[in-house]
């Protein structure tokens, strides 16, 4: 079995069957045994014959897979399962469904739905917030720069989720400057880092100007953490929370 995309990995190996992985797309960096299986490519721009070539009897493929050709060739080749993509809590449990239902391992899903509901209502139960704290999103994403998240991204479903308001407007990323960050002046920044250690706070001495960073408000994580909506989707809502109710977690 071949999976493309961070977060269907992580399901997988949360279902206890990543002994059934052959070989997984570059986003997928979690759990660390994730790192000797052969890496097929970037989950946008799948090689048909490199995933072929490892004789996977099922590939399951996150919703942004592609290009459309080369999951197209795929599905004349093998099985191919494409896994909900909504960028939600509702779309997480419907995605540990329908990987629990291809691996036949439907009681495992049903223990770990009934898991992640537990902590999501632990979550819920520091929210609402009393004052949101109007935050700035930023990926990190190395040698493509930094860019800032508007609406119509993972970003900004997330910060739905806890109920921060966006401080960016527009929608998609866009490439972001420090002189507009400090002009932006938010009050909370979570800075997803695509490959680790790729944001240099000191790169950006304007950002020690914003209220977030006067207050401590900045946090940097994993982009797969932050925004993968996999198995770790409580995880990254509670880091949030963390750095919002100083609690910790920040830089």
């Amino acid at each position: 079995m071949v999976a493309a995309g961070g977060e269907i990995t992580e399901i997988v190996y949360a279902l206890e069957a990543g002994d059934r992985l052959v070989g997984v797309d570059t986003t997928s960096n979690y759990p660390a045994e994730v790192a000797a299986l052969p890496k097929v490519g970037y989950v946008r721009a799948l090689p048909v014959e490199g995933i072929m070539s490892l004789r996977p009897d099922v590939i399951l493929l996150a919703g942004e897979a592609g290009p459309p050709q080369a999951v197209s060739q795929l599905q004349g080749l093998t099985q191919v399962e494409s896994i909900d993509s909504r960028w939600s809590r509702a779309g997480l449990f419907a995605r540990v469904d329908r990987i629990g239902e291809v691996l036949d391992h439907t009681d495992r899903a049903a223990s770990l739905k009934q898991s992640l509901q537990h902590r999501f209502d632990q979550v819920d139960q520091r929210l609402p917030l009393a004052a949101p704290p109007r935050t700035l999103f930023l990926l990190s994403a190395g040698r493509r720069g930094t860019q800032v998240a508007g609406a119509d991204t993972q970003a900004q479903a997330l910060l739905d989720d806890l109920g921060l308001p966006n401080a960016a407007a527009g929608s998609g990323f866009k490439p972001v400057s420090a002189e507009a960050l400090v002009a932006l002046d938010p009050e909370l920044i979570i800075v997803a880092e695509t490959v680790p250690g790729s944001f240099h706070r000191e790169d950006w001495p304007l950002l020690e100007q914003t209220r977030a960073a006067r207050s401590g408000r900045v946090l940097v994580a994993d982009a797969m953490l932050l925004l993968g909506f996999g198995p770790r989707m409580p995880q990254a809502l509670n880091r949030v929370l963390d750095v919002v109710q100083g609690k910790g977690g920040g830089q």
